[in-house]
């Protein structure tokens, strides 16, 4: 079918049409001289005019020459519905296996979905490890702090005083009011008045360092600190220096 198409100008290879045969011709011409986009342009309009054979064979191998394959597989697939030769439709056949053959290997992989990614289980969090009493950062527990111990010993005594003397001062109001004269019922009530006093203020500073020994033990510093304390007939006190 080659050879007829383009070696041997042969009558009954050529369309009939007059205007088919001219376009037809400028197809012949323009492939010889490998303008092949010119070649296709011009079989095509020839076999539009007139549905011949050699003419689309002929468009299919201009196609084929400017690598368009699915064109030219289209065309070659139209001539093997034609009732050919069997060594022309061997020819189109082996033409058309090149075509697929090309848009094969130009068709890239298709992209395979590797679906959902899984989730990563995260790691259980560790058990609480008991570590015993709570420590400082020098490996000390915060229970045997000498200033917390200080304030809470002091406190102790603080109140145990408090409580003798206020004892002491309801004592002394008792015996005021059984004394059998004057001088004796006044000189109890004042030991009552003055011994409750003292028993109250060392109640309250009792109560006051047992609350500081408190704080010291949850707020445990690492910073030594200076503490003292008094107590007397007209008062008490507590003083603390350095850093809690």
């Amino acid at each position: 079918m080659a050879a007829t198409l383009f070696a041997s100008p042969i009558a009954s290879a050529v369309p009939k049409d007059g205007k088919a045969r001219v376009a037809f011709d400028e197809g012949i011409a323009a492939y010889q001289k490998q303008d092949y986009p010119r070649a296709a342009e011009a079989f095509g309009r020839s076999y539009g005019l007139e549905a011949d054979i050699e003419t689309l064979f002929a468009w299919a191998q201009a196609e084929r020459q400017q690598e368009h394959c699915d064109k030219a597989s289209e065309l070659y697939e139209k001539l093997l519905q034609a009732k050919l030769p069997d060594e022309n439709k061997q020819v189109v056949t082996d033409k058309l296996a090149e075509c697929k053959k090309i848009l094969a290997e130009k068709t890239p992989d298709p992209v395979v979905d590797p679906g959902p990614k899984p989730n990563p289980q995260l790691p259980e969090p560790p058990e609480p490890i008991d570590k015993g009493p709570e420590v400082d950062r020098h490996g000390k527990s915060r229970f045997t702090d000498p200033v917390g111990g200080v304030l809470l010993g002091v406190g102790v005594v603080g109140l145990a005083v408090g409580g003798y003397f206020l004892l002491s001062a309801r004592s002394a109001a008792s015996d005021a009011k059984a004394a059998t004269n004057y001088f004796d019922a006044e000189d109890l009530n004042d030991q009552a008045e003055s011994k409750g006093t003292i028993g109250v203020i060392a109640s309250i500073a009792g109560g006051v360092l047992i609350a500081g020994a408190i704080v010291r033990y949850s707020t445990r510093s690492t910073k030594r600190a200076t503490v003292s304390g008094w107590l007397s007939p007209d008062g008490g006190g507590i003083t603390a220096r350095g850093r809690f």
